[in-house]
């Protein structure tokens, strides 16, 4: 009588891996997924990255810098300045009194509530959430951040 006891409790073990296996799946994504959320994290973080030497250069220079790669030019810089995997370069905008942009092209949606405690959760820097596609960001380096 042991035996076929024995025999449901492995079914149902089976059957409960397979499903904490499919939930997991279905929360954080397949492979190619959390690919393009890490790299989706990369982007964010160089953009954080690119942000603070545009702030610096402003303190410095009373002005921004014209571009990226004459940004990325100064001395005791180092910044990426294009996308990991497609190598174009992001985009960046001067405007008047401080204010830019900074645009580029994410896989992922950081956007919604879930994603985004879950982008939060994974090192994302702050105030960086973005929809898929093509997104910009509306920054000041006259501002102190916050």
């Amino acid at each position: 009588m042991s035996a076929p006891v024995g025999r449901w409790l492995l079914i149902a073990a089976a059957v409960a891996i397979a499903a904490a296996v499919t939930a997991a799946i279905v929360v954080m994504g397949g492979p190619g997924s959390q690919r393009e959320a890490k790299l989706d994290q990369r982007r964010t973080q160089e953009l954080d990255r690119i942000n603070d030497e545009v702030r610096d250069y402003w303190k410095r220079q009373a002005r921004l810098p014209t571009d990226l790669p004459s940004l990325a030019k100064q001395p005791g810089v180092a910044l990426s300045t294009a996308d990991p995997v497609t190598a174009a370069p992001y985009r960046y905008v001067a405007g008047e009194a401080g204010r830019f942009r900074l645009c580029a092209s994410f896989a992922t949606d950081t956007g919604r509530e879930d994603a985004g405690r879950r982008a939060a959760a994974d090192g994302y820097p702050r105030g960086w959430r973005h929809p898929a596609g093509e997104h910009c960001f509306e920054l000041d380096a006259s501002k102190p951040e916050g």
